[in-house]
């Protein structure tokens, strides 16, 4: 026999016992709460993310009119092991507001808000950054705690008028995932003890979780509030990519 066919028939044979012996692939969920529960969990071994929200539909204030939400973007930064993070909103039609928020990082907090919003919450009108101290509870105990996490989102689920639903699989970016909705009325609102009154309409939780590590892979909402307006957001994910939360240098701070 020549060498080469011989070695390809090593080489072939070699490939089949790897993988008769390979741990076989994991059943796929069916349980929408399970789902849920266990997209919860993975997020325990995540070390940084980054979150983009992007938001459509509009709002009616009563002092402010209709206000377009279809430019508000949300970007978050986590840092898991250091309990830091970075949020930012820029939100051009709700009076120009922007924000920049910096939790905690060398145990303080840093927060810059542009638009009328700043005088509101005592932030610096100059374009500065206020720094306070980010005291004992920034972090939540609950934040630390997973065990107490996925007991409460098991209850909470639990106590649901209406389960979740599985809908049809999808792609979500470049993965696979499960797609579970959450669909709550005002009725059910009120049967949770949650105070719904002049609530119309509907809210909807989509959560599309990727089948090979069970992390979130987007996020939704849908809410129509009737004559007070209809919202929706979503919100794409990134893990384990690196991010570099530090505080702003000296001369952008004030306070």
């Amino acid at each position: 026999m020549p060498r080469r066919l011989s070695a390809l028939i090593a080489a072939v044979a070699m490939l089949a016992v790897v993988g008769c012996n390979s741990a076989p692939a994991a059943p796929p969920l069916t349980d929408p709460k399970e789902i849920l529960v266990r997209t919860v969990a993975a997020l325990q071994e995540i070390k940084s993310a980054t979150i983009k929200g992007t938001f459509a539909g509009s709002i009616n204030a009563e002092e402010m009119g209709q206000i377009d939400l279809s430019s508000v973007k949300l970007d978050v930064s986590l840092d898991v092991p250091g309990k830091k993070a970075r949020v930012q909103l820029d939100a051009p039609t709700f009076m120009g507001t922007n924000a920049d928020i910096i939790v905690p990082a060398d145990g303080f907090v840093y927060m810059k808000i542009l638009g009328p919003f700043a005088a509101f919450v005592g932030a610096p009108t100059t374009g500065k950054y206020m720094k306070t101290s980010a005291g004992e509870g920034a972090v939540p105990d609950e934040a630390t705690d997973p065990t107490q996490a996925l007991n409460e989102l098991r209850s909470g689920l639990d106590k649901l008028p209406k389960p979740p639903e599985k809908l049809a699989d999808e792609r979500c970016g470049d993965q696979d995932c499960y797609h579970v909705r959450i669909a709550l009325t005002a009725a059910d609102l009120a049967a949770m003890g949650q105070d719904a009154s002049g609530f119309t309409g509907d809210m909807t939780f989509d959560v599309w979780t990727r089948k090979n590590d069970l992390r979130p892979g987007k996020v939704g909402f849908s809410v129509n509030a009737g004559a007070q307006g209809t919202v929706s957001g979503t919100f794409e994910f990134t893990f384990d990519q690196g991010v570099n939360i530090t505080a702003p240098p000296a001369d952008q701070v004030t306070g």
